[in-house]
């Protein structure tokens, strides 16, 4: 008897939320592009996990961020990579 091979493929998503987080167009040092930007203050981040997170990201450099008079800015794009980089 032959042997039979089943694949399962699962997709998933990721939902982030980040509240009181203000997204405007400005340059990204990192990506060396205009991008879509996000700026964060103390109660953005609804979940300490996420924050955990982000502070990782940022420690190994795939996150890019950068601080500015109005407050700390983080590149959605970067961001988005990080969580697809995530999930490989």
């Amino acid at each position: 008897m032959a042997a039979r091979t089943t694949r399962i493929t699962v997709e998933t998503e990721t939902l982030v939320v980040i509240r009181r987080a203000k997204a405007i167009l400005a340059w990204c040092p990192g990506c060396l592009a205009t991008a879509e930007t996000i700026t964060l203050d103390a109660d953005s981040l609804a979940d300490p996990a996420t924050a955990e997170q982000l502070q990782a990201w940022l420690a190994t450099g795939q996150l890019h961020h950068w601080h500015t008079p109005d407050g700390a800015q983080i590149c959605v794009r970067s961001l988005l990579r990080c969580f697809d980089l995530r999930d490989v």
